[in-house]
């Protein structure tokens, strides 16, 4: 018959732990102290340990809150004082621009009401005077008005058989459609309607 195994007591193995940086040297001490077996001197280190963190973390955090509360006083104090001065100053940069639109604004109704004056006067002047009247020209001046040259002109008008025959070709080539007589006294060109 096989023998029952034996059951050794063995340690377990030990587990790594994460420690802060700031109890790593307290944990080697307790570990150390652990391994030769002096439990109650183990057991005195954590409870001054956890007694320590205990206060520490207690006025510490007392004092962090009591800050951080004076903090928050202190920004929301600052906060509602800048969000006010910044709230006039947008407010008056806003009045301004909108005074300026206003300005532009009165500046072309003006600016539209004299022109559609000035169309209504301007028609009714020609309304009145019917159309513009043009002066006599030279015989160079009307060549150049109708697209000839000074020799062309005189000739269409010395072989021209009629006055009228000149009149209506002198018509067919002028920008404003009129004819033109020959006064042969001045030695001008007059319109004819």
């Amino acid at each position: 018959m096989p023998t029952p195994k034996k059951q050794s007591k063995k340690q377990p193995p030990s587990e790594m732990l994460r420690v802060p940086v700031a109890l790593k040297e307290a944990v080697r001490e307790l570990s150390r102290l652990h391994r030769q077996g002096r439990t109650n001197e183990v057991l005195q280190g954590i409870q001054e340990l956890v007694s320590k963190l205990d206060s520490t973390a207690d006025i510490d955090s007392k004092a962090e809150i009591k800050q951080l509360q004076e903090r928050v006083a202190e920004l929301e104090s600052r906060l509602e004082s800048k969000e006010a001065g910044e709230l006039d100053e947008q407010l008056e940069v806003m009045r301004e621009r909108i005074e300026q639109l206003e300005t532009a604004y009165n500046q072309l109704i003006i600016y539209l009401n004299s022109i559609s004056k000035r169309k209504q006067s301007s028609s009714r002047y020609y309304q009145g005077q019917g159309e513009v009247k043009i002066d006599t020209y030279t015989p160079q001046n009307l060549a150049k008005r109708l697209g000839v040259d000074s020799d062309s002109l005189e000739r269409m008008r010395v072989t021209a058989k009629q006055p009228e025959e000149f009149i209506s070709w002198s018509r067919g080539r002028d920008p404003s459609g009129l004819g033109w007589r020959y006064n042969p006294e001045k030695g001008l060109y007059h319109p004819v309607r």
